[in-house]
């Protein structure tokens, strides 16, 4: 990869009880050369339904989750998942925040530098910016560009949280949909300070 890369990181998270007291905050970003940004997005645009928005991994079927992550194993896209796992607390923004901070180092080092964050409350896309600003005033994640975009109007924006949910029914017993993508998770890392 060169400095000027042409690769996008689209990024999606998710915020899940595991038991025992803990929770985990989980940041997945995928990894999307702009060259086939275009072919993707029509294969994935392709598995909706009719009248569905977006493909969302919480409302979908098992059989349709089948079909989705086999489509998404297939593109041979890279992901990088940061994980943060902690006592339980419905707080979840800083948490939000170490794995977005090492979401970027690991980005950085990898020469991608364009993050596209799925589209929240305008009030925490704020604070998405002014993260990055704080961090890059501290000398780090420099020369990373935020964008936010709604989960309806990117298709990329679905691999990410298709990825994650595929992370998270391991932990109730379904193994199938994480070992059908996990060979394309470059990077699974925890935050520094993760339980």
């Amino acid at each position: 990869m060169t400095a000027l890369s042409r690769l996008v990181a689209y990024v999606d998270e998710s915020s899940t009880k595991r038991g025992n007291g803990t929770q985990e905050y989980l940041v997945c970003a995928t990894i999307i050369d702009v060259d086939a940004a275009e072919r993707i997005r029509e294969k994935l645009s392709s598995l909706r339904l009719p009248g569905q928005v977006k493909l969302h991994w919480t409302a979908e079927s098992d059989k349709r989750r089948r079909r989705i992550i086999a489509v998404i194993a297939g593109l041979e896209v890279a992901q990088v998942l940061i994980a943060h796992r902690s006592e339980t607390d419905p707080r979840t923004e800083r948490y939000r925040c170490k794995c977005l901070e090492q979401l970027y180092f690991e980005l950085q080092q990898m020469e991608i530098l364009d993050v596209i964050l799925e589209s929240r409350r305008p009030g925490q896309n704020t604070k998405d910016l002014e993260h990055i600003v704080a961090l890059q005033n501290r000398g780090q994640a420099t020369g990373i560009r935020l964008s936010h975009v709604r989960g309806g109007e990117e298709p990329l924006l679905w691999i990410p949280d298709a990825v994650l949910g595929a992370f998270n029914t391991r932990f109730f017993g379904q193994d199938e949909f994480w070992s059908a993508v996990c060979d394309c998770v470059t990077v699974l890392r925890s935050t520094p300070d993760s339980l």
